[in-house]
């Protein structure tokens, strides 16, 4: 029975997601779709690669090396995160990525980026080398304000959360008949409006100013509909039991490392619910 797991972003709340696809892995569950947004991607990629351990030990080691996260880079206009030494150098120089497994793979693999002039969501699972994989992946990971656009076959992208937070909707036109969900916030939760909008305009188009501006309200009905599916037993959803120690950008390692653990206990907790609904 085919089946997918879509995995939510969260910048470092997504360790909750690594600590999810650690326990998945290790019961050697398979998802014929694999869609991952933002961390989520990154996390899924190294599901991926069979390498789901990186998930939690790349931002645990390097968090407090500047080439990871600097704000002073930040303020003087560069990215927040580092991206090219996080997309780059680390996964060819310093902890190698298994790009070679990550193409053998079985699962369909889908990142979700958000294209800049149009606002809209695209969909990429083709990557024709590993520079291509990269440049997708650091898009759907690309903050506005916090990051630079990423340039990409003549068109400019930023993080997939913009304009698809959770795919639901891109999930269930893959035709999967089991949809396994990991998101970083509670079930109760409901996404703000974006702060200081009147600013985006003197730095974004104008249709990717109008996601940004409607986001909450997309990732709140979004939300709802999951609760609403998760109810009829329709969709499988991996929530947190409780707040999530670390924030979007977190440098406190046992948060760091609380998260990460939370997402392996809860998943651990509800294995034999999952088990039932996968009907493995």
């Amino acid at each position: 029975m085919s089946s997918a797991l879509i995995v939510e972003g969260g910048g470092l709340r997504g360790l909750y997601g690594a600590g999810v696809i650690d326990f998945l892995s290790e019961k050697n569950i398979f998802f014929e779709t694999l869609i991952g947004v933002s961390m989520g991607a990154c996390n899924l990629a190294n599901f991926a690669s069979n390498q789901p351990k990186r998930n939690f030990s790349l931002p645990f080691r390097f968090i407090d090396d500047g080439r990871y996260l600097s704000y002073k880079r930040w303020l003087m206009g560069g990215d927040l995160f580092g991206m090219k030494f996080i997309f780059e150098t680390i996964p060819t120089e310093l902890d190698i990525f298994d790009y070679n497994a990550f193409c053998n793979r079985k699962s369909r693999f889908f990142i979700v980026v958000t294209e800049c002039e149009s606002g809209e969501a695209a969909y990429f699972d083709r990557f024709d080398s590993q520079e291509d994989f990269t440049q997708i992946l650091k898009a759907s990971c690309s903050l506005p304000f916090a990051a630079k656009t990423v340039h990409y076959r003549g068109k400019t992208f930023l993080d997939g959360g913009i304009s698809d937070p959770i795919p639901l909707r891109f999930a269930q036109k893959q035709g999967a008949k089991k949809m396994v969900f990991i998101l970083t916030q509670s079930k109760e939760y409901q996404k703000s409006a974006m702060r200081f909008t009147s600013l985006l305009k003197f730095f974004y188009p104008a249709a990717l100013v109008k996601a940004l501006k409607n986001r909450h309200e997309l990732y709140n009905e979004t939300v709802l509909e999951i609760n609403r599916l998760e109810k009829d037993e329709k969709i499988f959803a991996i929530r947190p039991s409780s707040s999530l120690p670390a924030g979007r950008i977190e440098r406190d390692k046992k948060k760091l490392k609380a998260t990460y653990g939370q997402g392996y206990l809860d998943i651990q907790s509800m294995y034999e619910k999952l088990a039932h609904y996968l009907e493995i």
